[in-house]
């Protein structure tokens, strides 16, 4: 996911890796697999409202790092609609992977199914409405489509993870390095990209492809 976004993030940057910006995520990374792996990061019996909250405040300290910090806020900000979209595009993987943890009974049979679909449609989508934006075939349309059935989904599997399944995947399970490193920057990359919708703020559209 760190590469994808990288080359992605680069396509408007004569493809040349944003190099402080994977430093970060690497860090980042590092920082939640030593939580995660310890179990020190939260209470092994905290509940599920609780951990909620956790998601929705980890939600926002991602978003206050991404907009609060002027160089990232400038890359991210100058984001073309195709590449906010094209972002979204790994989660075909991250769906796979569910379904494949519901297959051997990492996690709820059903919720992995559902979550796991939920995320390559999610995908899916963002990866179509990217390629209708370079050949500009009522691109907006599909755009909002994608970004609101992204949102959705990300809500929908936040909630039900924490109110539903937390004590079968438990709080430091495999499944929290999505919930707290890439999840939180698909929602903000959703959020730019309505907020480029509703301002009309991306006219001209790049050959990025080319």
């Amino acid at each position: 996911m760190i590469t994808y976004t990288l080359w992605v993030l680069s396509l408007n940057n004569k493809h040349v890796f944003h190099l402080g910006i994977g430093v970060g995520l690497l860090a980042w990374l590092a920082a939640l697999h030593a939580g995660l792996s310890t179990h020190s990061l939260f209470s092994e019996d905290i509940s599920g409202p609780m951990f909620l909250v956790v998601i929705v405040s980890a939600v926002g300290g991602v978003g206050a790092l991404l907009l609060g910090v002027p160089s990232i806020r400038k890359v991210l900000l100058n984001l073309s609609q195709q590449q906010l979209l094209l972002l979204q595009g790994i989660r075909v993987f991250f769906g796979a992977t569910f379904l494949m943890n519901a297959s051997v009974g990492a996690m709820p049979l059903v919720f992995g199914i559902i979550d796991g679909w939920s995320h390559v449609t999610a995908g899916f989508l963002g990866l179509a409405a990217a390629f209708c934006f370079s050949i500009n075939a009522n691109p907006e349309r599909r755009a909002w489509f994608a970004n609101l059935w992204g949102l959705m989904d990300i809500l929908v599997v936040a909630s039900t993870l924490s109110l539903l399944i937390l004590r079968d995947i438990t709080p430091h399970g495999n499944m929290m390095y999505a919930v707290f490193l890439p999840a939180p920057m698909w929602l903000w990359f959703h959020v730019i990209s309505i907020y480029k919708l509703l301002t009309n703020d991306d006219k001209k559209i790049p050959a990025l492809l080319s």
